[in-house]
């Protein structure tokens, strides 16, 4: 159904005053109608018109469109964090839709303005992912499209190996420098007892290729030096490898880009339940007051399939918190003297007519992520409301089983979902391991072991970039009987499975085979991490460096 322009401005101003009396403040937003296709190739490059050439966007694209024309999962919207916002806007949407998706632009845009997660990612972002497509298809032409794929494929792999509070930290890497009065080492030469036949014996110019050989050695150790002492570990993986990593000028050059591609993208991994929710929260209100007679039941449909698939759907989770959020404020529920009440029945009509919601739901606002959001707002009432339950996939049986209907596991189990953008802690410890110029990289593991299948083939990936062997400290589970079935009366929802034996494990590549050395207790000590889950985890709760968190499918997507 295609809308002419002035129809489309006259939605825009409704939906953007409505936004602004509702105490919104976003940008000015741009918005373009696009048809079928280019929605789903937008889609596929994470909403810009214009990334760097790869195969896997054209897999995306294929998803994308698949899922469109037989799963009933479509995007009616794509907004990007630019200054102005740019918002594409699907070409098929009714008048009614249009009007619903532009409301829940401008709640986004506002996030984007106003959080400060997104404070540092920079607004000019289609002019720097055209400026990096152009860069790295001047690479394919030098070096070969197959090649330069190759790598980034290798990139891929540890995209997200980065630190993501790097932007409002200001630290240096600290590394010893190596002693100012380094000797130089003596070139070798054969003695000689007449002079005239120094230079036949000793030729200047072998002479000079050995000094040369020599100064590039102490440079070396100089190099290593500087990569084996850093004083505490560091996350960024990606930075690393540019700095220090057997890479040729084409290949550092295009890893910089992509690490800052990946930066751009963090505070949306950050924030992907707070600003769905807000989004989805500001169109359900504004649109009960802009939707006519005869558009309200048809709205209601619209956002019900946007707020399906269950619990875990990042719009339904976090329109409920933000809801919840604003409830308890109004009501008072906070505070100490909320905290302390014991009384079910007290707490369940407690209503001291604070009325601060809309004020505290723009504070949280500013100043939350997605993991500070549910660890504080993600409150027992809440959770019995939802009827949420933890459940796995169990080797033993095959087959996913509920493992657990208490509060704390759920929460425990939501909160490593969104931990580190849902990905393992890889640390780079140093470059001289051993002291033979060898990458070791720690696992803080937090009960949670890594796919072995997959950490192999990114240890591969990682020892191409790296030019020497690759190790990893991380922490596995074996498998051993277990004495004890009876507590399966106790949990008689849980079935039956194998203990699981913690083993610490240095990982090592060497660019043919891999092999596996047991790790003493003061280092097992020094990967494990505090905040890990004892129960309801097994060897198949593993993830890569690759991803973790894998979100509900819904039906259709804003």
């Amino acid at each position: 159904m295609s809308i002419d322009v002035k129809a489309l401005e006259r939605l825009r101003r409704e939906a953007r005053q409505a936004a602004l009396r509702a105490g919104l403040d976003p940008w000015e937003v741009i918005f373009g109608v696009v048809g079928y296709d280019d929605i789903n190739a937008f889609s596929a490059y994470d909403g810009f018109p214009e990334r760097f050439p790869h195969w896997q966007f054209g897999m995306a694209y294929d998803y994308h469109r698949k899922h469109s024309a037989y799963a009933g999962w479509w995007t009616y919207e794509l907004v990007l964090n630019t200054r102005p916002a740019i918002a594409f806007l699907r070409e098929s949407n009714s008048p009614l839709e249009h009007k619903a998706v532009m409301v829940h632009v401008y709640g986004h845009v506002d996030f984007f303005k106003h959080n400060r997660w997104f404070s540092k990612t920079p607004k000019n972002m289609i002019q720097v992912m055209r400026n990096h497509a152009e860069r790295i298809e001047a690479h394919m032409d030098e070096q070969g499209r197959e090649r330069v794929e190759q790598f980034i494929d290798r990139y891929l792999s540890i995209q997200y190996n980065i630190d993501p509070l790097a932007p409002f930290i200001k630290r240096r890497w600290h590394a010893r420098p190596a002693p100012a009065d380094q000797a130089e080492e003596e070139v070798p030469h054969l003695h000689v007892k007449r002079d005239y036949m120094e230079r036949f014996v000793n030729p200047p110019r072998w002479l000079e290729s050995q000094r040369a050989k020599s100064a590039a050695r102490r440079e070396e150790r100089g190099r290593l030096r500087e990569e084996s002492e850093l004083e505490r570990p560091q996350q960024d993986l990606l930075w690393f490898l540019i700095q220090y990593g057997r890479l040729e000028n084409w290949q550092a050059d295009i890893l910089a880009m992509l690490r800052e591609e990946s930066y751009y993208f963090v505070p949306q991994i950050q924030t992907k339940v707070m600003n769905e929710g807000w989004a989805s929260l500001f169109q359900a209100k504004l649109m009960a007051e802009l939707a006519g007679p005869n558009e309200f039941l048809d709205h209601a449909e619209m956002l019900s399939l946007v707020l399906g698939g269950g619990g875990m759907n990042p719009y339904a989770l976090g329109k409920r918190i933000w809801e919840d959020i604003e409830e308890r404020w109004d009501k008072g529920r906070f505070g100490r003297e909320w905290e302390l009440c014991r009384d079910r029945e007290a707490r369940k009509h407690w209503d001291t007519h604070a009325g601060l919601g809309r004020e505290k739901l723009f504070a949280v606002r500013r100043n939350y992520n997605d993991l500070t959001f549910i660890s504080e707002f993600f409150t027992e009432e809440l959770f019995e409301k939802l009827n949420l339950f933890a459940y796995e996939y169990i080797l033993d049986t095959g087959a996913y089983h509920i493992t657990s209907r208490d509060f704390e596991d759920v929460k425990r189990k939501l909160l490593l979902k969104y931990t580190h953008l849902g990905r393992p802690v890889i640390q780079v410890a140093g470059g001289n391991y051993d002291n033979k110029g060898e990458l070791l990289l720690l696992h803080q593991w937090n009960g949670i072991g890594l796919d072995w299948g997959q950490t192999k083939d990114v240890l591969k990936h990682i020892y191409a970039m790296w030019g020497r062997p690759v190790n990893l400290k991380t922490i596995i589970r074996r498998k051993s009987k277990d004495p004890d079935q009876s507590r399966n009366r106790i949990h008689p929802e849980r079935p039956l499975t194998a203990v699981l034996e913690e083993q610490g494990v240095l990982l090592r590549y060497d660019g043919e085979r891999f092999r596996e050395l047991a790790l003493n207790p003061e280092e097992v000590k020094e990967i494990r991490t505090d905040d890990r889950s004892e129960e309801h985890t097994s060897e198949l709760q593993s993830h890569s460096f690759i991803s973790y968190a894998v979100f509900c499918l819904k039906k259709k997507n804003i």
